[in-house]
């Protein structure tokens, strides 16, 4: 008999406790269980689920203990739920259940409660309680898929002891932050964290180093700094001597009293790196420099020297918070005063702190005791060996994995603008723009660096960015579908080697999407400006836009024919012409011409949504009944969103999905899919328009990036990417991978790449998105 004050208790204590002197039975069939029942019959049997990303069925939690509270009489039910995550409850009863030693109360009874029913719960009392509903019911889906005891579901999910009493971190964190922490908490293990949803987006790479200075956020790929330094040339003394792969190798005494124009005192041999840094786009702490040969490297900027933990060939610095946050306009300068000619230094290497457990290559540890025994694998030990070893940086790995295809074309520096050839004039430059791109000029592994700032005239970068065998190594790392952009003057040899290339060392179970230029429409860019020449040379066309496209379609074919016959067929190949969103007849004239559209897959273009710059910027634009407001004038965030909800803005929401469905009818009367190449918001400060002033600039700049960090900036993603699905798109690219904003855009989906979820609305949507998805929506898509 129990006594009368301990029932008392635990009637008050009823949310917290499975049993109280009556013990429960496992089965979940109990009658009541614990005090108070009185075997009465149970009004329904109700199941404990947790959602499987991989079918329409849940998955039944196992063994997980409850009380039920009734609201009309004293009784009460105690358990724990069955091998079907079964539990009893009776009329107008309420339920709570214990998990991670938490108590999940207040919970209507039902057919079956899942985690969207413990995260309201979980979040009732909560200030913001629809935003917490979804981070908690994430980070509960994802725990409890990632620590079933023995990875079977068809038996149900029962928890690992590990996990019972101790989530990695408290349910409302934000769910990327959440992930990370489960996923090092389960490396001991020899696990990974569950995924919610196979990807149904695709993402835009970026290019290894950004050609502005101020954006400092460009994600990191590399657990090696150095391969994104600026070219030597750009800051260093102008007579220093440089091998072939740009190394300093003879650095004369000129050089002691030559003033650099940006730096206004001598600088050697100089090279910057990560400007503008984000705090937290890096991890802090100790880094390795090795180098081989003889001279004197200097660090400053955000990083210190350790002279106590350094010797010849092999330095420590230190990356400190403190310096991040007050020198990273500095970025990491590392400077060569003097080198032995003889032995001058070369290959060097910034390594950052850590290294990956054997088969987690997305989990960046600090050390060796945070993997199981022997399978650390150190960063440094692994560049010390090989100076070409490709190492990617976890973090980047982490990002780009949440992604159906990754598109390299800025990676690899694939699209150069137009002014490439100024200030030449009538033959040189005409010689200069149809001048052809040769396999020899690529980027290759033993070069100092990859890529470079404005100061590196485009023509010695251009279609030099990653090297292919990174950009390959990155592609099977994450086990994507990649999509290569070709050079617009790439010759048959070249596109013949990359073709065979990616044959011999891709994953043979990934598909190829393969793309001529970039953007064959937009003047903006060289292919586009070649593409014309190209065609009015031939006599396709006597005007140039057309005699470009025919050019385009033509030649797009002819590059298809090459991979096809490396190939030996089309079944690995996704064959795509790009084509300018609003014109319905580019893309039907591009695609008739010559029957091209039989060797063709997809028609991809970019919807992309914005507003009027001025009442210049279109015939639609100048009607002030229909467009009072134009970007240049705005003065809040509120009239950037009026601008793009405006029905009649023909660049905002609505015009943006109306060409969707005219894209999408070309699509299917040619048999071909809908993609987008690029896609998402576009409001930008039209740099061109020489009547605003700096000041002017700097509020518009203002205000837009504020628009972007706006929450109703993740409205608008999600009426695009709903809106895209619905009017019979299939695969939506979006642009770009996170970066800082800056001076021309403000394209980066996240600011940087650690950046936390709920500060990015875009990237936050896009991933609610996918998640919601569960997978893609069309047919044949794996």
């Amino acid at each position: 008999m129990i006594p009368t004050s301990r029932l008392l208790v635990c009637l008050i204590t009823v949310w917290l406790l499975q049993g109280c002197g009556g013990g429960s039975d496992n089965s979940g069939n109990n009658g009541g269980g614990g005090s108070g029942g009185g075997g009465t019959t149970p009004a329904g049997t109700g199941k404990l689920m947790v959602s499987n990303p991989d079918s329409t069925t849940g998955i039944a939690l196992v063994n997980i203990p409850y009380t039920t509270l009734p609201t009309t009489a004293a009784t009460r039910r105690a358990g724990n739920t069955s091998q079907t995550g079964e539990y009893q409850y009776d009329t107008n009863e309420q339920v709570s259940f214990n998990l991670f030693n938490l108590s999940f109360a207040g919970l209507s009874t039902k057919a079956s409660i899942n985690e969207d029913d413990l995260a309201v719960s979980f979040c009732k009392n909560h200030a913001t309680p629809a935003s917490c509903q979804y981070k908690v019911a994430r980070n509960l889906q994802r725990l409890l898929l990632s620590v079933d005891s023995d990875q079977n579901f068809s038996n149900g999910i029962s928890i690992l002891t590990d996990f019972q009493q101790n989530p990695a971190l408290s349910l409302d964190s934000e769910i990327d932050q959440f992930e990370l922490a489960l996923a090092k908490k389960l490396i001991p293990l020899n696990r990974q964290v569950a995924n919610l949803f196979k990807p149904s987006l695709g993402m835009n790479l970026e290019s290894p180093q950004p050609e502005a200075d101020e954006v400092g956020g460009q994600p990191l790929a590399f657990a090696d700094l150095f391969r994104v330094s600026r070219p030597f040339p750009e800051f260093s003394c102008t007579d220093i001597k440089y091998d072939a792969n740009g190394w300093p190798i003879e650095i004369p005494s000129s050089c002691d009293t030559q003033v650099n124009t940006t730096f206004r005192t001598p600088t050697w041999a100089t090279t910057l790196i990560l400007r503008y840094l984000p705090y937290g786009s890096i991890p802090t702490g100790k880094y390795t420099v090795l180098y081989e040969g003889s001279g004197d490297l200097q660090y400053s900027g955000i990083a210190n020297k350790l002279p106590n933990e350094s010797q010849a060939g092999r330095d420590v610095i230190e990356i400190t918070p403190e310096l991040i946050k007050t020198r990273n306009a500095a970025g990491l300068r590392v400077q060569l005063k003097t080198l032995d000619s003889t032995n001058p230094i070369k290959n060097i290497r910034i390594v950052m702190p850590g290294g990956i457990c054997e088969g987690q290559a997305f989990i960046r540890v600090d050390k060796e005791a945070d993997c199981p025994a022997g399978q650390y694998r150190s960063f440094v030990d692994s560049l010390q060996a090989d100076r070409n070893a490709i190492v990617f940086n976890p973090d980047y790995l982490r990002f780009v994995r949440d992604f159906k295809v990754l598109r390299t074309m800025n990676l690899m520096e694939m699209s150069p603008r137009a002014s490439a050839c100024d200030p030449l004039k009538d033959e040189p430059y005409r010689q200069c723009m149809l001048q052809e791109f040769t396999w020899e000029q690529r980027a290759k592994m033993d070069q100092a660096t990859w890529g470079g700032s404005f100061r590196t005239p485009l023509l010695q970068r251009y279609a030099r960015g990653v090297p292919l065998e990174v950009v390959v190594a990155l592609i099977n790392t994450v086990y994507k579908d990649p999509w290569f952009n070709l050079p617009h003057n790439a010759n048959d040899d070249y596109i013949k080697k990359f073709a065979t290339y990616v044959r011999d060392h891709l994953n043979p179970n990934l598909k190829v999407h393969i793309e001529y230029t970039n953007e064959p429409w937009n003047a903006i860019f060289w292919g586009a400006m070649y593409v014309r020449m190209k065609g009015i040379a031939l006599g396709l066309d006597t005007t140039e836009w057309r005699a470009g496209y025919k050019y385009y379609s033509n030649r797009s074919v002819e590059v298809f024919k090459i991979w096809h016959d490396i190939f030996g067929g089309a079944e690995r190949l996704v064959r795509i012409l790009n084509t300018y969103h609003p014109d319905e007849w580019m893309s039907r004239n591009m695609l008739t011409y010559n029957g091209n559209s039989q060797f063709v897959d997809v028609l991809a273009s970019a919807p992309y949504f914005q507003g009027c710059w001025d009442k210049n910027a279109n015939l639609a634009c100048a009607d002030s009944s229909k467009n009072p407001l134009m970007v240049k004038d705005i003065s809040s965030v509120d009239d950037l969103f009026n601008i793009i909800d405006n029905p009649n803005n023909p660049y905002g929401m609505a015009a943006t999905l109306k060409w969707m469905t005219v894209q999408a009818k070309v699509a299917k009367d040619f048999n071909v899919d809908f993609y987008t190449y690029e896609g998402g918001q576009h409001l930008v400060v039209d740099n061109r328009d020489k009547t605003i002033t700096a000041e002017r600039r700097k509020s518009l700049l203002d205000l837009i990036r504020a628009a972007n960090r706006d929450s109703r900036m993740a409205g608008r993603y999600s009426q695009l990417l709903n809106g895209w699905r619905d009017q019979g798109g299939k695969l939506f690219m979006l642009f770009t991978m996170p970066q800082s904003y800056h001076t021309h855009g403000t394209f980066g989906i996240k600011e940087h790449l650690n950046q936390a979820r709920s500060e990015a609305p875009k990237y936050d949507m896009s991933m609610q998105f996918q998640e919601m998805q569960k997978k893609c929506w069309w047919a044949n898509c794996e």
